[in-house]
């Protein structure tokens, strides 16, 4: 197949408004003078200029295929407009009206130039953009199968050979690993569900989530776990790692001793709210907008950044109360039609 060489593509649309223009031109050297010159050949010298230099702008900023399009675009609709002047002229002649395509011709492809300019502008942006959103997915789809088939398998060995060394010699410190490699692993889950699901949600039992998160917790506290069974919301597989946030949230809190943290659901309006309330006073729960916390700074901020995250996905809201002695986060997710109430499937 035929590919057009760089700099042609690169200066295509320059090209083009040049082009164009000769059409005004040979029409102003036959052209009557005075205020119809102005306006069938003036003014679309003034639109055809405003092409050109936009395509001198574009093969100076914008990459070939970029400026490809717009020029695709550019001569599509300037070759439609054409079409419409001969069929209006056409129209013109067969009811005896006094109206010739050459006083057209500038106008309609000053006028379709200038249309296709802009349409084919938003068009190769909006490819433009595409393409950059189909690479980031597909790096993150890489970073993902990273994490869970290398790191998290990794920090598996780790944690067994650990497990295997503290029963065997009874070292504090290779409980201490197996600790930590048993969290990482965890935050690698996390990060992998937050990245991978884009399906829609689904009925989820939360009172289930919440029985998940628990088993998987792996930091010191006291859990007093008040949601009713069955407790049906609409997540994803995710829902435990969105608890279990909330549930990190509040140990990474406390700087000593075992917080306790309190978890409810209440039936709402099309929905169900989760509390969860807390006695780790220091730091105060901050931002709950995605682009406002700062996940460089710590695992705490993560934690905070993913459930709020995988609440926008669910359709659901975040709010946070800071209290003297610990803090409220509440967490509305849409209910399942069907499902009035607490205990019913």
């Amino acid at each position: 197949m035929f590919d057009v060489p760089r700099p042609l593509k690169r200066w295509s649309l320059a090209a083009t408004g040049v082009v164009l223009a000769t059409v005004p031109v040979a029409r102003l050297i036959v052209a009557p003078e005075g205020a119809t010159a102005l306006l069938e050949c003036g003014v679309p010298l003034l639109l055809f200029g405003g092409v050109t230099y936009a395509g001198v702008a574009y093969a100076r900023r914008k990459p070939p295929a970029f400026t490809a399009v717009v020029t695709g675009w550019t001569l599509s609709v300037a070759a439609g407009m054409v079409v419409v002047g001969l069929w209006i002229v056409t129209l013109a002649h067969l009811d005896a009206t006094d109206l010739s395509f050459g006083a057209l011709a500038p106008v309609v492809t000053s006028v379709g130039a200038v249309a296709g300019l802009w349409l084919g502008t938003n068009s190769a942006r909006w490819r433009e953009h595409e393409r950059a959103l189909r690479r980031k997915r597909e790096r993150i789809d890489f970073l993902n199968e990273l994490l869970r088939h290398y790191v998290l398998n990794a920090a598996q060995v780790i944690v067994g050979r650990a497990d295997l060394l503290a029963e065997r010699t009874g070292d504090a410190d290779a409980t201490v690993v197996a600790d930590a490699g048993r969290r990482m692993a965890r935050h690698v889950e996390q990060m992998g569900a937050l990245m991978s699901n884009e399906d829609e949600p689904w009925p989820v039992d939360l009172a289930a989530a919440v029985a998940e998160a628990n088993a998987d917790f792996g930091a010191d506290a006291r859990i007093v776990d008040r949601v009713p069974e069955p407790t049906p919301v609409l997540a994803d597989d995710a829902l435990d790692v969105l608890v279990e946030g909330l549930l990190y949230q509040a140990a990474d809190r406390a700087d000593d001793g075992e917080p306790t943290i309190r978890i409810d659901a209440t039936r709402t309006d099309r929905g169900v709210r989760l509390t969860v309330d807390d006695d780790a006073a220091e730091p105060a729960v901050e931002a709950v907008d995605p682009s406002a916390i700062d996940t460089e700074a710590g695992v705490l901020q993560f934690q905070q950044y993913l459930v709020v995250t995988l609440a926008e996905r669910y359709g659901g809201e975040v709010t946070v109360t800071n209290e003297a002695e610990g803090a409220r986060i509440e967490v509305w997710l849409p209910a399942p039609e069907g499902h009035g109430t607490f205990g019913n499937p």
